[in-house]
């Protein structure tokens, strides 16, 4: 493998694992203040998908070094994203159960890591 893939499928690599490793530790602190606080069940998936948000924001910042291919990179990394939260939340839960609701989450989360990563390439410093 020459030095540019490599570098490549480390920097999918690295934020991939950055974006899934916030989203747990927010799931974690959400989890702790529902616990405590009376938190409405109605405000769970809202705060889900902001979780979800800023994990792929995170990801993705790490990801694009070469401010390049925003889009695209965005995309990848957004079906990663997907790939690998789905696997790990449903090794927590002990199943692994695909629905219409699935294809949805991971077509908006996938769509959410291209517009990011627009955002974010042209983003100055």
């Amino acid at each position: 493998m020459d030095t540019t893939k490599k570098n490549g499928f480390l920097g999918y690599l690295k934020g991939a694992l950055t974006a899934v490793s916030a989203t747990l530790i927010m799931i974690l602190l959400f989890a702790v203040i529902v616990r405590f606080f009376n938190i409405s069940d109605s405000w769970i998936f809202p705060i889900n998908q902001v979780i979800k948000v800023i994990s792929l924001i995170l990801g993705i910042w790490i990801m694009l070094k070469d401010k390049q291919k925003g889009f695209a990179k965005g995309l990848i990394l957004g079906l990663v994203y997907f790939v690998l939260s789905f696997a790990i939340f449903s090794i927590l839960q002990g199943k692994f159960s695909v629905s219409i609701k699935n294809l949805y989450d991971l077509i908006l989360t996938t769509l959410m890591g291209g517009l990011i990563g627009i955002i974010l390439v042209n983003i100055k410093k």
